[in-house]
């Protein structure tokens, strides 16, 4: 019952945790919007100052000041480079943060699904303090390995571990889209390269050179798509070790 309940509480974070990514796009969005409406106010001609020196002096930057009523034109970029990039970065690493959990929920209650053809070094074996210490100190070394895997290895290892039903290759090249984007965005400034193209499959959006591009539903469809999964995948595990 320590399972079934620990698989709850898990589902229950998985819900918590993509409600609030989804809330802080809705609530900035509803900022901009609101600080637009305000800006273009007839009495809105204020000026205020973006102390860049106070802080920036070392790159030569100066103070710049900005017309309020210029507010929504300075907004749109910010909105599509960077709240929406923000965004898909959070949700990408939230999926990968809870799945990893998730599995290592499932291989703590089952160790002995860890691989048996591992070595141990001695000095692990000698620093851990009970056999029980040691076992966690082996699952979160098999997780990190796993993590350094594309997306169909993370699956298939769940699969050899639990039996649950198997996802279709569309998500499976969706979710794995979703992270090389997230990886363009960290990592190369958003502009695709090659490795975004094999590592997105079928589900690629662009070609090698071409800036990426997270605007329209993009991110809708991407926190329905991760969060949807998480949950699938909770709900089987949950099924799978409840009494008959």
């Amino acid at each position: 019952m320590l399972l079934i309940e620990t698989l709850q509480n898990h589902r229950t974070k998985i819900i918590e945790s993509f409600r609030e990514a989804m809330e802080f796009k809705a609530y900035t969005d509803l900022a901009f919007n609101l600080a637009g409406d305000f800006s273009q106010q007839p009495t809105m001609n204020h000026r205020f100052i973006l102390g860049h020196s106070s802080y920036g002096s070392h790159l030569g930057l100066e103070d710049t000041e900005v017309v309020v009523s210029n507010l929504p034109t300075i907004f749109s970029p910010i909105k599509g480079d960077y709240l929406l990039s923000f965004v898909h970065q959070n949700q990408v690493s939230l999926f990968e943060h809870l799945f990893f959990d998730l599995l290592k929920i499932v291989i703590t209650n089952q160790p002995q699904s860890l691989s048996g053809k591992k070595q141990i070094d001695y000095a692990t074996i000698f620093q851990a303090e009970s056999k029980e210490e040691l076992v966690c100190k082996l699952i979160e070394r098999e997780i990190n390995e796993i993590k350094y895997k594309n997306v169909g290895e993370w699956f298939n290892y769940l699969y050899k571990i639990v039996s649950i039903p198997q996802f279709s290759k569309e998500e499976m090249d969706k979710i794995a889209e979703a992270k090389a984007s997230r990886d363009i965005l960290v990592h190369n400034a958003g502009i695709i390269n090659q490795i975004y193209v094999q590592k997105s499959g079928s589900a690629s959006r662009f070609s090698d050179g071409e800036k990426i591009d997270i605007s329209g539903g993009y991110t809708r469809d991407v926190w329905e798509l991760l969060s949807k999964v998480l949950l699938i995948i909770t709900d089987a595990v949950i099924e799978k070790n409840s009494p008959a």
